[in-house]
């Protein structure tokens, strides 16, 4: 019934009805010849505006003035296909809503993808707009307007985290093809999503052969499937990323900026 209804009504949103939602996570892209490799904290936009901060814990020290803290924007973590039961009409519709509110959002801040949205809200590329960077000594693509709370991130888990070292092997950020089905589009695709260590991070509920994952069997909490330390989670949410361990798809490598870019970076002080 579900899928019948998104076929009938996407059409008309200007959607793409395709099916169950998968995330499908690839190996990282190959660094190019004409992005090369920066440091973190060379790359970024300047950004204005007060900061909308999460709620901090009393060992998340501030270790970077020029960093902001924000959570992620409820209406885009809504716009997930798997976040929610969808078991009503009224649910439906509702998704449907923040849905079609998140492709232009993600359209207007980051570029436009074809077949999603109108082209008309945002006419640069988004492959022109991904840069090649390190993130712990490790090569990834990114979208140059969420570098810098890359950047922040890496700041807060060597601070916060160094009684739990870790340090990842793989990490997968922009492609070109989206992976997402039932209207929605990979935020890998906007290059503003982060995967780390694929086999060590499982997605559960991703397809095959990723939810086959050995970590996947017997009854585990996330945080038992995984290796990466729970307080990367912690650093990474302070600075606007969604853990999609959250959602349904239990994808515990993935991490995506749904904060607002403009406000990565804390305004300055007024004298």
């Amino acid at each position: 019934m579900r899928r019948a209804f998104l076929r009938a009504i996407l059409p008309a949103l200007g959607l793409i009805a395709c099916g169950k939602q998968e995330s499908v996570p690839l190996p990282a892209p190959t660094q190019s010849a004409a992005q090369p490799a920066s440091s973190l904290s060379a790359v970024g936009s300047s950004a204005a505006g007060p900061a909308e901060s999460s709620p901090k814990s009393p060992s998340a020290a501030v270790v970077d003035s020029s960093c902001a803290e924000q959570a992620a924007q409820d209406f885009l973590v809504r716009a997930h296909l798997n976040s929610g039961s969808m078991k009503s009409v009224q649910a439906q519709l509702s998704w449907l809503s923040d849905l079609q509110r998140s492709i232009r959002y993600r359209t207007e801040q980051y570029g436009y993808y074809e077949g999603y949205g109108l082209h008309a809200w945002n006419l640069r590329r988004l492959d022109s707009q991904m840069r090649s960077v390190k993130f712990f000594g490790r090569s990834v693509q990114m979208h140059e307007r969420v570098i810098p709370a890359l950047r922040c991130v890496e700041t807060a888990i060597e601070h916060d985290c160094a009684d739990q070292p870790y340090r990842p092997r793989l990490l997968a950020g922009f492609r070109t093809n989206n992976t997402y089905f039932g209207g929605d589009v990979s935020n890998h695709v906007y290059g503003i999503a982060i995967d780390i260590d694929p086999n060590d991070n499982p997605c559960c509920n991703c397809v095959k052969p990723w939810r086959d994952n050995p970590r996947c069997r017997g009854k585990k909490t996330d945080l038992e499937r995984m290796t990466m330390p729970a307080c990367w989670i912690t650093a990474f949410e302070r600075f606007g990323f969604y853990w999609l361990g959250h959602d349904e798809l239990k994808d515990t490598m993935h991490f995506e900026f749904l904060g607002d870019p403009a406000r990565i970076i804390a305004s300055p002080s007024p004298p």
